[in-house]
């Protein structure tokens, strides 16, 4: 059988599994926030956000450093909205012995939120506590954990201890490179049918598998065992909710239907970050390149939108990314990097997908101020198509992802790739 055909099935039934559910409201909480909401629930949240009350209190006693008092407005607000809808959703259903259609809907459009801030702000900070073991102040650290990774993000489609393991061990280590779960630059970005391929590459992260094999594979058991916990305590949960419900509706609508979104929607940004790639003439990937970054993003959550300086300066606080920007300006000149402006992340991964390369071209930075609209559009074409490796030759490689032997396919992709 063809090494494509189950995942490109996969691919395709969680792109139909989006479309049916997924799609109408995320377009629709983001064409709601477009047409005025957003000015109102701007002003309001910067009320809250910038209440010298809220900010001391979370500074003293919820952060370990005060400027991480940026995060607790819309920390709260997420934590809010769920522990509110999903009491709720229970009731409902142990009450009435099922949810309705409209309730579902409803909880779908709050989950995603107005410009699809309620996900994306879950995310990011599951995200941020990933990074951070020492974000929240260690008198309530014990208590709460990483809350979002662990706790609200199980209704987001998230593995407990994910961030913590596969993100910064995988992914981070690896900068999107050979071996890690969100490799795709063995696949045309630009293509329909591979980015089905990456879906169910992405699914397989999503759950864990593909992150427990890398850390096996590479006798890292500390990780490997954590990373397990969170696969059960995800199994348990599930469980735990099937038992009170008796219901496997609520089960699929409010538990598992979030991972398969969450799932879809990181695919689809991660060819965004990682579109685009070009070797030097040693076949080394370049970092400006391979990573990018939207300059004045409209969707922008705590500097998530310079996917560069995440992986490359990870240390610089989001506030202080247009200094780093402005410092890089001769680097990115000289690589004509992967430098956008005025967009969205989904709106730069869409454009990659289906090929729209005269749309994207609009919003490419030019830093030399030489290239003309067709030399961008051949140059974004490119290097959204160049491959690494091929798609058969990595699944090869995937069957076996042992340290040396990562490093020796790593090796063959440089010689093959070298221009000397």
């Amino acid at each position: 059988m063809n090494s494509k055909f189950l995942p490109l099935i996969s691919g395709s039934l969680m792109t139909i599994n989006f479309l049916m559910f997924w799609a109408l409201p995320i377009f629709g909480m983001g064409q709601l926030w477009k047409l005025g909401f957003n000015k109102i629930l701007i002003s309001l949240y910067d009320l809250i956000d910038q209440n010298k009350i809220i900010r001391n209190f979370a500074s003293q006693y919820i952060y370990t450093k005060p400027e991480h008092a940026d995060y607790f407005t819309v920390s709260f607000l997420v934590t809010l909205q769920t522990v509110i809808m999903i009491p709720i959703l229970f009731y409902t259903q142990l009450v009435y012995g099922y949810l309705p259609w409209w309730l579902i809907a409803i909880y779908y459009c709050l989950w995603v939120g107005f410009g699809g801030r309620t996900i994306g702000s879950a995310y990011t900070m599951a995200h941020k506590e990933g990074h951070n073991r020492n974000l929240y102040n260690p008198i309530i650290r014990p208590y709460i954990g990483n809350l979002f990774e662990n706790y609200v993000g199980l209704f987001f489609g998230n593995i407990p201890w994910n961030f913590t393991t596969s993100h910064i061990f995988i992914h981070h280590r690896l900068d999107g490179g050979i071996g890690d779960t969100f490799y795709e630059w063995d696949l045309d970005r630009s293509s329909i049918l591979d980015f089905m391929l990456y879906n169910h590459r992405v699914f397989l992260h999503m759950c864990g598998y593909s992150s427990l094999k890398f850390f096996h594979a590479h006798k890292d058991k500390v990780r490997a065992n954590l990373l397990l916990t969170g696969i059960y305590t995800y199994c348990v949960v599930g469980i735990t909710i099937l038992a009170l419900t008796r219901s496997i509706p609520f089960l699929f609508w409010i538990f598992i239907q979030p991972m398969l979104c969450m799932s879809y929607f990181l695919a689809l940004m991660n060819i965004g970050f990682h579109g685009f790639i070009e070797f030097d003439e040693n076949g080394t990937n370049i970092q400006c390149i391979n990573s990018t970054t939207i300059i004045n993003g409209t969707d922008d959550s705590f500097g998530e939108d310079d996917h560069m300086a995440h992986h490359y300066n990870t240390n610089v606080y989001y506030r202080d990314l247009p200094k780093l920007q402005e410092s890089k300006i001769e680097e990115f000149k000289k690589y004509k990097a992967s430098v956008f402006q005025k967009l969205s992340i989904v709106e730069l991964s869409i454009f990659i997908v289906f090929g729209l390369w005269d749309k994207l071209a609009d919003y490419y930075v030019d830093y030399s101020g030489k290239m003309t609209k067709d030399e961008i559009i051949n140059l974004l074409k490119e290097r959204a198509k160049r491959k690494e490796t091929t798609y058969e030759e990595y699944e090869e490689y995937l069957s076996n992802p042992t340290l040396d032997i990562r490093k020796q396919f790593k090796e063959k992709t440089k010689i093959n790739n070298s221009t000397k």
